[in-house]
Formats: C-alpha cells, sequence, structure tokens
C-alpha cells in the first residue's frame, strides 16, 4: 500500500511538472514546447522587468496623491507627557529660594487688641496649613489638538493637481511601456525565427557544397576531373563552414536575447542549442498605410506624447505652487487637554478644557527666495514644452522611418523572390552543363553561392517588413491586439483591479480632457508654444 501511495505522488509530480512546463514554455523539465508569439508577448506582459518597474513607479505616484493632499484634510494629533523624579530632588526643587510664612487670624468674636508690649491677639497660622506641603514626585499630560488649514495662497490645491496629473502622466507611461515592449518582443521573436532559417539556409548550402565535394572526388578518382577540381570544391566548403557556425551563433544569441526580455533566466544555454525554443514562420501580411493620416494618428495617441502633456500641466501647477510663497498662511487648531493636578500627587486628581485658536504666518520679504522659485518653476514649464515639442517631432520621424521601412521591406521581398527563382533555375542549368560537360564547375560553385545569398536576402526581407509592421504600429499607437490582451488580465499581478480598469481607460483619453485634474488655466497655458518657438505651417 505504502509503495503504490509513492508511486502515484511521484506520476502526479511528473504530470504536475510537464503540465508547469507547457505552460510556460521555459524551465527545465517534462512538457517543455517551443513558445508561439502570442505566448511570447503574454509572458512578457507578466513579468518583464520594465512593466514591472513602470507598475511600482505607477503606484509611487499613487501613494504622492496622497501625500499631497493631506494638508486639505484635518490633521488630529495626539501628544502625551508623564514625568517622574526622586522625591530629595522633588523637595529640593520645592523648597528652593522659599521662605517660612504664617498667616494671622483673629479667635473667633474678638476684635483686634493691640497691648502695650506690641503684642496682639492675633493667632498665627502657617501657611503649610493650607498649601500641600509633599513634593510633587509626578506630572503627566495629555493633549489632543484637531487642526485645518485654512489658506495658503493654493499651494496644497495646486501641488494636489499636479500629483494627480502625474500620477495620470505614469498610466500613460506604462501604456507607452506596453507598446514599446510589444514592438521589442515581436521584433525579437521573428528575428529568432531569421536566424533559424538563415541556419537552414547554411545548412543546406554546406550539404549540397559537401555533395559537390565528393561527387568531384569520385570524379577525381575515376580520372575524369584533375585534382584542382577537388581542392577547389574542398575550398569552398570550408569558406562556407564558418558561415554555418556564425549563423547557429546568431540564432543562440536571439534566443537568450529574448529570454531576457521575457524576464526568463537562459541557465540552459549551455546545455542545449535552443535555450528558448520557438514556432512561428515569416509569413508577411501586407498591410495598408497612409504617411498623412499616420502622422495625425500618432500624434493624437502616442501614450509618450500624453505622458509629456501631462509633465507640462503638472508644471504649469509647480508655477502656481511656487507663487503662493508670496501669500499669506491661515491656519485653525482646537483641541482638549487634561493633565494631573500640579497641587496634587494623586494621578486621578486631574484638570482639563480647551483651547482653540488661529495662527497666520506671512513672509513680508524672504530675501527673494519666492522669486526664485517662481522663476524656476516658469523655466521647468518652459523646458517641457520644449522637450514636448522635440518629442512631436521624433514621433514623426518614427512614423516616416517606418513608412519608408515598409516600402522598402516590400520592394525587397519582391525582387530577393524573384533572384531565387533565377538562381535556382541557374543552377540547375549549371549542374546540368556539368553533367554534360559542358560546363564547368567553378559555375555550379558560384550559382550555389548565388543562391544562398539570394535565399538569405528573401528571409531577411521578409523578417524586416514584418518588423517594420511592429515598428509602424508602435510609432502610431495602433497595435490594439496585444494591448487588448494585457487589458484582459495578461498583466502582472502587482497591478491591481482598480489600477488596470485606469490603464485600460488611459488608452484612449487624453490629459486635456475635461474630467482631467487641471484648469482651465492651466490647459490654456500648456497648449501654447515654448518661448522662442518659431511656427511652421504643420504646427
Amino acid at each position: 500500500m505504502r509503495s503504490s501511495l509513492i508511486a502515484l505522488i511521484g506520476v502526479l509530480l511528473f504530470a504536475y511538472a510537464g503540465r508547469a512546463g507547457e505552460t510556460t514554455g521555459v524551465g527545465g523539465g517534462f512538457g517543455r514546447h517551443p513558445l508561439t508569439i502570442a505566448e511570447a508577448v503574454e509572458l512578457g506582459l507578466r513579468q518583464s522587468p520594465t512593466v514591472l518597474n513602470q507598475v511600482q513607479e505607477l503606484k509611487r505616484f499613487s501613494g504622492l496623491v496622497f501625500q499631497a493632499q493631506a494638508n486639505l484634510f484635518p490633521q488630529v494629533t495626539a501628544t502625551g507627557s508623564y514625568r517622574q523624579v526622586e522625591p530629595t530632588l522633588a523637595q529640593t526643587s520645592t523648597n528652593t529660594g522659599s521662605q517660612p510664612f504664617d498667616l494671622l487670624a483673629l479667635p473667633t468674636g474678638q476684635p483686634l487688641i493691640v497691648r502695650p508690649n506690641g503684642t496682639t491677639n492675633a493667632v498665627s497660622i502657617p501657611l503649610s496649613s493650607f498649601i500641600n506641603s509633599t513634593p510633587i514626585t509626578n506630572t503627566w499630560n495629555m493633549t489632543v489638538t484637531i487642526s485645518q488649514l485654512l489658506y495658503d495662497g493654493g499651494a496644497t490645491i495646486a501641488n494636489r493637481r499636479a500629483s494627480r496629473i502625474n500620477e495620470d502622466g505614469a498610466y500613460y507611461t506604462l501604456r507607452s511601456t506596453i507598446d514599446s515592449l510589444v514592438e521589442t518582443i515581436r521584433t525579437q521573436f521573428y528575428q529568432i525565427i531569421l536566424d533559424r532559417a538563415l541556419v537552414q539556409v547554411q545548412e543546406e548550402s554546406v550539404n549540397l557544397l559537401r555533395s559537390q565535394l565528393d561527387d568531384q572526388q569520385s570524379r577525381y578518382e575515376a580520372g575524369t576531373v584533375p585534382q584542382f577540381n577537388v581542392l577547389q570544391a574542398e575550398s569552398q566548403l570550408q569558406n562556407q563552414i564558418p558561415q554555418l557556425i556564425a549563423a547557429q551563433n546568431n540564432y543562440r544569441i536571439a534566443m537568450v536575447t529574448l529570454a531576457k526580455t521575457l524576464g526568463i533566466p537562459a541557465d540552459r544555454q549551455y546545455v542545449t542549442d535552443e535555450p528558448l525554443p520557438v514556432v512561428g514562420s515569416l509569413d508577411v501580411i501586407l498591410i495598408k498605410y497612409d504617411l498623412s493620416e499616420a502622422l495625425v494618428t500618432a500624434r493624437a495617441n502616442r501614450p509618450s506624447l500624453k505622458a509629456q502633456r501631462s509633465n507640462i500641466l503638472a508644471a504649469v501647477e509647480e508655477v502656481t505652487v511656487a507663487r503662493a510663497g508670496w501669500q499669506p498662511t491661515l491656519t485653525a487648531n482646537a483641541g482638549l487637554q487634561v493633565e494631573e493636578n500640579p497641587f496634587s500627587n494623586n494621578m486621578r486628581n486631574t484638570v482639563n478644557g480647551w483651547f482653540f485658536g488661529v495662527n497666520g504666518t506671512w513672509n513680508i520679504f524672504d530675501g527673494g527666495a519666492t522669486y526664485g522659485r517662481v522663476k524656476s518653476a516658469q523655466a521647468t514649464l518652459e523646458e517641457q514644452k520644449v522637450t514636448y515639442d522635440d518629442s512631436v517631432r521624433q514621433v514623426e520621424l518614427d512614423v516616416s522611418t517606418a513608412v519608408d521601412n515598409l516600402r522598402q521591406a516590400q520592394e525587397t521581398i519582391v525582387a530577393s523572390k524573384k533572384a531565387v527563382d533565377v538562381s535556382l533555375e541557374s543552377l540547375r542549368l549549371a549542374n546540368e552543363r556539368l553533367a554534360a560537360g559542358t560546363g564547368t564547375q567553378l559555375d555550379v560553385l558560384n550559382q550555389q553561392t548565388q543562391l544562398t545569398t539570394a535565399r538569405s536576402n528573401y528571409f531577411s526581407a521578409e523578417f524586416q517588413y514584418i518588423s517594420a509592421v511592429a515598428q509602424y504600429e508602435f510609432a502610431t499607437a495602433t497595435e490594439v491586439k496585444y494591448n487588448d490582451q494585457f487589458d484582459d488580465g495578461y498583466h502582472p499581478k502587482t497591478l491591481s483591479n482598480k489600477e488596470a480598469v485606469k490603464s485600460s481607460r488611459s488608452r484612449v483619453d487624453s490629459p486635456l480632457d475635461s474630467n482631467k485634474p487641471a484648469t482651465r488655466k492651466s490647459k490654456k497655458i500648456s497648449l501654447t508654444p515654448p518661448e522662442g518657438k518659431i511656427s511652421t505651417p504643420n504646427d
């Protein structure tokens, strides 16, 4: 019975290991299968270090919002103290500088009588009979204070608004990180497929050259060809083998590179030739594109531009915060205080009461500190505008480059496909001529080299087009398939449901929307060009 139970546990562990390997596609163990492009993107969205870092950055900005708005709410503070001293020290402290003093009182019902010797009928009563002469050895008090900011020139409100704008900017940055990550994964994934295809091309070329060497060797042994043909074929083969080795190395490096992007430990790279196998092919799907429409779409949709627009809005609010230094600050406070009776050692003998007050401060002259802060904040605002303007031009460059790469890759595919067909036919004719004795071995070797080059160019052109499509969709922020995948739950566990909803909403909204945290004045100022900017017809 015990042995059967152990065997059952072993089978379950074996099955679980296989299922885990099939699920992740990584790690040593059973059931490992090659990753598809969808699985690779899903894995990257869940555990890529770039996304995980940005999620934590988003949480950091969320925490800053709570810090910024804290001064808008009443502050409740409780303070207390307790002190006990040694009785001798308390006695010394009580009697220091004291002089004996008695009170005089008349007996009941008697008038004041002054005798001839100067004495009276007054009775001396020691003062200590009215005041506790026992030294106070312990004291305590407790105070609960409620304070509320009344006015600070709008600094706290503007600071809170700037923090909320920065939080929204963090969501835009997260979307930009996702777009960039998806483009990187797609490019690196198909780079692996390209390198694998190039390895196959080099292997086929080496095999053909090896067969050519065997053919020439047999002909030489039969005495029909000179030894030069054998040496020439062997030289061509040996020159081709390093290219095969380089292609295999590039293939391994491409897989390790993708593993790093996905956050996968590549500890198997020295155990197997395929540390991260993938499945797929270089299937080219032509897309329609228009440069003018793409530029408009990119300016409106790129999340990185939205994030920088948020930086401008936040910078406007920071100017308001700096200008508040010229305004007064008013704070109201109220509370209750309870403390031990100062004339009693009984800790339960207390006195208590309430208090209320208003505090105000106004820096009439601060040596130009506020002026300096305002000047610095205004300069930061202009810097953000210049950065945004330059980023718009960079986005336009990205779109134009992607369109040019699409056009080039499409034309190269057509030319390379024709080159492959011509090279195949030329190699066939060269082999037939060599077999008929009308051709030379050099013709065959040259045509084999041309075919290898043509096939390599064709696969590279297909990869360039696929890469250009990913670049185009990133530049225009029109990649929706994998963004929807992120919103549907393929995101890090560190992203809460509320944050995931706000992240999905940030794909379509704008920092200039009416429901976004910024005043109309701030939005108007943010739309003005930077100082020194010369307007052009495209602006």
